[in-house]
C-alpha cells in the first residue's frame, strides 16, 4: 500500500484498493497515467465489445481527482454516469428539452446552454459534466458545424487560463467518430475542419492538465496527427492496427479476435502491456434504470415562406430573417364577375 499515496487510497473503499495496489499493471498505470495530468487514453474495439463498461471503469479513477466532462452518445450510455456517485450537470441545446424518469441515484440539474461557444463557460467542478447533443440534430453535419463553433475559441480560453475552475479534468469522449471527425466514413469538408481543430487541441491541453478518454470503433478513426498525441491505449475485442502504425497494438489484434466482452489490454506510455498472459477481465458496471427522453432539434426549419414558383432555396435556419413578399395579386375570374353583374 506504501507504493502509492494516501491521496489516491483514500478515496475509494479498502478492499478495492488492496486488489489495486497489488496487481502489477495498476500500480504503472498509477504513475504513468493518473498521477500524470493531461496524459490521454484511447479504448477501441468492435460493437458490442464493451468499451462502454470499460470507459466507466477508469472514470472512477479520474472523477474524485478530475472534472468529468463526458460527451452523451445518446444510445442509452448516460445511464453509466449515475453510477459514479457524484451530482449529473446536463448541458443542452437552448430550446431543446431532455426528461429523465425513473429513480435517480444523484442530483441531476438541467442546463440549456444559449449559444455553443458558452458550453466550456458553465463547465462545473465537483459534478459528471454531460454535454448532450447527439439527439438534438437532424442532419449530422449541422452537428460538426456547432461542435466547431463550441471548440473555436477553446485553445485560446485554455491558454489564458480561463478553464482554470475547472481544472485538472477529464473529457470522455464515446463514438468519437462524430464528435472528433473521421475520414472514413464523412469526408466532407465540415469532418475535416472538425477533425484537424480537435487534433490541434489535442496537442496542446496536456501541459493544462486535461487529459482525454476516447473511445471509438476503430484506431484509424482518429486522425492520424491526434493518435500522435494518445499516451495509454486499451485494447478490446476487434481491434485492428497496422504494424508500421503501432507494432505492439499491431500484436495485440491478433489476441483481440476472439477475447471475450468484458477482457482487453492496457499498453502504457512506455510501451509495456499488461495481459501477457491473458487478457485482463475488466468488472461489469448494472447500468441506472433511468428512462432518458430527447425533444426537440437545433436545425429544425420552422416558419419558412411559403413554395411558389419563384422559390428557389432553402434558408434553414435562417428562415426566420427572411422579409417575406408583398401577397400576390388576385385576379377574380370571369365566373365572379358575371355573378357581380
Amino acid at each position: 500500500m506504501s507504493r502509492i499515496p494516501p491521496w489516491f487510497t483514500n478515496q475509494f473503499a479498502p478492499d478495492m484498493m488492496e486488489r489495486f495496489c497489488t496487481t502489477p499493471w495498476c500500480i504503472n498505470f498509477f504513475r504513468q497515467v493518473i498521477a500524470v495530468k493531461g496524459s490521454s487514453l484511447f479504448l477501441t474495439g468492435n460493437p458490442g465489445s464493451g468499451k462502454s463498461q470499460k470507459k466507466r471503469h477508469f472514470l472512477k479513477y479520474f472523477s474524485p481527482f478530475e472534472t468529468v466532462i463526458d460527451w452523451d452518445t445518446g444510445k442509452d450510455d448516460l445511464q453509466l454516469m449515475f453510477t459514479l456517485g457524484k451530482p449529473i450537470r446536463i448541458l443542452i441545446p437552448y430550446g431543446c428539452k431532455i426528461e429523465l424518469r425513473g429513480d435517480l441515484p444523484v442530483d441531476v440539474k438541467i442546463v440549456p446552454v444559449p449559444t455553443p461557444e458558452l458550453y466550456f463557460d458553465m463547465i462545473e467542478p465537483g459534478c459528471i459534466n454531460v454535454i448532450s447533443l447527439r439527439n438534438y440534430f437532424l442532419d449530422e453535419k449541422n452537428l460538426k458545424r456547432y461542435v466547431r463553433s463550441m471548440f473555436n475559441s477553446f485553445l485560446l480560453k485554455l491558454r489564458l487560463n480561463r478553464f482554470k475552475p475547472w481544472l485538472p479534468a477529464v473529457m470522455a469522449v464515446d463514438e468519437a467518430h462524430v464528435i472528433l471527425g473521421n475520414l472514413r466514413i464523412d469526408k466532407s469538408a465540415e469532418a475535416v475542419q472538425t477533425g484537424q481543430d480537435t487534433a490541434n487541441i489535442l496537442k496542446e491541453c496536456r501541459s493544462k492538465g486535461l487529459r482525454w478518454l476516447i473511445v471509438s470503433q476503430g484506431f484509424y478513426d482518429l486522425q492520424g496527427t491526434a493518435r500522435e498525441n494518445i499516451q495509454c491505449y486499451i485494447v478490446c475485442r476487434g481491434t485492428i492496427v497496422e504494424k508500421r502504425d503501432h507494432p505492439v497494438l499491431n500484436y495485440l489484434s491478433g489476441f483481440a479476435r476472439s477475447c471475450e466482452t468484458k477482457e482487453g489490454w492496457v499498453v502504457l506510455p512506455n510501451g509495456d502491456y499488461y495481459g501477457k498472459n491473458g487478457p485482463i477481465p475488466f468488472p461489469y458496471y448494472e447500468p441506472a434504470k433511468v428512462r432518458i427522453i430527447y425533444r426537440g432539434f437545433v436545425d429544425e426549419q420552422k416558419d419558412l415562406p411559403d413554395a411558389d414558383e419563384m422559390w428557389c432555396g432553402d434558408p434553414g435556419i435562417y428562415g426566420r430573417q427572411m422579409i417575406r413578399g408583398d401577397p400576390d395579386t388576385k385576379i377574380p375570374s370571369r365566373y365572379e364577375v358575371m355573378e357581380d353583374v
